[in-house]
């Protein structure tokens, strides 16, 4: 049966809750894993989690049955055997990390794959040259120094004779990110100037760099320890300051709503619940706005259940609802029956009633029934709505008054990171007419998503399992967003984009 569609709209929403729990799941302590003591020790233990990370991947993960992505089980195979022929070059730890990154990075999905967690009693490798980059545009530049020779502004050319783009993509990219993703370049194109102890990775040796009006230079490479010091200029290279959640007016006619986070802890909640608070006390004064700002930068996702209600605030309940109705009007969900999938969603059920979710009780336990009873009889999938039952108990009856509409201009201000969560908040606000997008281009997602993590038989790291795949989505598959004001300057702190914003109006 064809679900209600409003009823899908608010099963999206609340699903995308599920991303914050499986830290909830996996508290229980841990016995502290062995480590190897030989570099044949590191190897092997190597080899035996990209074994695990392909089994646990190929029994759980969506895209094996998946008809729209009849490649997947051989995009698996080849993640496999790319991790496993740098195994044999394994001496240590660093070595063990890079290959279980080298397996993750072949799936080429932020929501799946394998990550390490190595002990406190194996140090952090922290490296830089003197100076730190940014992504901008189609560019590397210098950002901060302390480097003699080097400023920032300075474009970074060549090192060791190879372009920057193809180090990035032959460093960087084999490791972490999508080099087909413009917002990766955004979010990983700066480790090139990073030495984390990759064995695969030895330091550049020498680097050409240049100053807009001058002469190329060529500077040698000092790689030394990074200072705690420098780490305020990497932290403001990547997003600018960070704004804690909430409504401020950085004129008196500019509103900005900072979100940095959608996966808000207790504090960034009641912060929220205050924002909420301050949009509708002070929704007059938006709707005389010169413009009002959503800045998500920082943001790494979460749940979409924050950008909604701002949007609701912002346009009005029934609009945001009508029109996400209509954008998903065609979309489906699709829960992978494994016994590891089936038996996590209905634990999720005791898990939402200790957090207080009560709402949320009667349609997870919906799927995780709908779940067992495809397990049980041999279908891949079950599709979320089928029943009439889980319907009736979503559908509640509007009693909501219609806010006067909103006409003021907002921009919304994207980071190179945004995806999942994030996107799902730019999806929403990019379906008013009054909206602009602003800064960088952004990342982008699968299909695949509602992780839960399982530990790998050393102890040292989790495969990162999808649950479900959309089917239909409107934003398909490696979608991305590309801002209409575009915001390439090395300085992406608030005053430097309220000045965009300003200079846009002007226009």
């Amino acid at each position: 049966m064809r679900r209600a569609i409003k009823t899908l709209v608010s099963r999206l929403t609340a699903v995308a809750l599920l991303c914050a729990l499986p830290s909830v799941l996996l508290a229980s302590e841990q016995q502290a894993p062995v480590l190897p003591t030989t570099a044949q020790g590191w190897a092997e233990l190597a080899r035996q989690d990209i074994e695990a990370a392909y089994q646990i991947t190929a029994e759980n993960h969506p895209g094996m049955a998946d008809q729209q992505n009849p490649g997947f089980q051989q995009q698996l195979l080849q993640a496999k055997t790319n991790a496993l022929l740098l195994v044999t070059q394994v001496t240590d730890a660093y070595g063990y990390e890079a290959v279980i990154e080298r397996f993750s990075t072949s799936l080429q999905d932020g929501h799946a794959g394998a990550y390490a967690q190595l002990p406190d009693s194996v140090p952090a490798i922290r490296r830089w040259p003197g100076f730190n980059t940014v992504w901008r545009g189609d560019a590397l530049w210098v950002y901060y120094s302390e480097q003699a020779g080097v400023v920032a502004g300075m474009q970074l050319l060549s090192c060791d004779g190879k372009a920057v783009e193809s180090l990035i993509k032959d460093r960087v990219f084999a490791f972490a990110g999508q080099a087909d993703q413009p917002g990766h370049w955004w979010s990983y194109g700066s480790r090139l100037m990073l030495d984390d102890g990759n064995p695969f990775n030895p330091p550049l040796k020498q680097c050409q760099l240049v100053k807009p009006g001058a002469e190329a230079v060529t500077v040698t490479l000092n790689w030394q320890p990074r200072p705690e010091s420098a780490m305020q200029h990497v932290k403001a290279a990547y997003n600018g300051d960070k704004l804690p959640v909430g409504l401020s007016w950085q004129q008196k006619d500019i509103a900005w709503i900072a979100m940095p986070t959608f996966s808000p802890e207790a504090d960034e909640i009641k912060l929220y619940e205050s924002l909420f608070s301050s949009l509708e006390q002070q929704r007059a004064k938006l709707l005389q706005a010169k413009a009002i700002v959503l800045d998500l930068r920082h943001n790494q996702g979460g749940s979409s259940y924050w950008s909604v209600q701002v949007a609701s605030a912002l346009w009005g309940k029934k609009r945001v609802e009508s029109l996400r109705n209509a954008l998903f009007s065609n979309t489906e969900v699709w829960w992978f029956a494994s016994p590891g999938n089936t038996a996590y969603v209905k634990s999720l059920y005791d898990v939402l009633k200790t957090q207080g979710q009560t709402d949320m009780l009667p349609w997870i336990q919906a799927v995780g029934a709908g779940m067992q009873k495809s397990l049980d009889s041999g279908n891949a999938f079950y599709v979320e709505g089928d029943d009439s039952e889980a319907d009736a108990t979503s559908v509640q009856p509007e009693t909501t008054q219609e806010l006067p509409p909103l006409q003021t201009p907002v921009y919304v201000i994207m980071p190179g990171q945004c995806a999942s969560a994030c996107l799902d908040a730019v999806d929403v606000f990019t379906l008013f007419e009054n909206t602009k997008l602003a800064g960088a281009t952004s990342s982008a997602d699968s299909t695949y998503m509602d992780v839960r993590f399982q530990i790998l038989p050393s102890g040292l790291g989790q495969v990162i399992i999808p649950n479900k795949v959309y089917v239909n989505r409107p934003r398909v598959n490696g979608q991305y967003y590309t801002p209409a004001l575009a915001h390439n300057e090395l300085d992406w702190s608030t005053q430097a984009l309220l000045e965009k914003v300003l200079s846009d109006l002007k226009d």
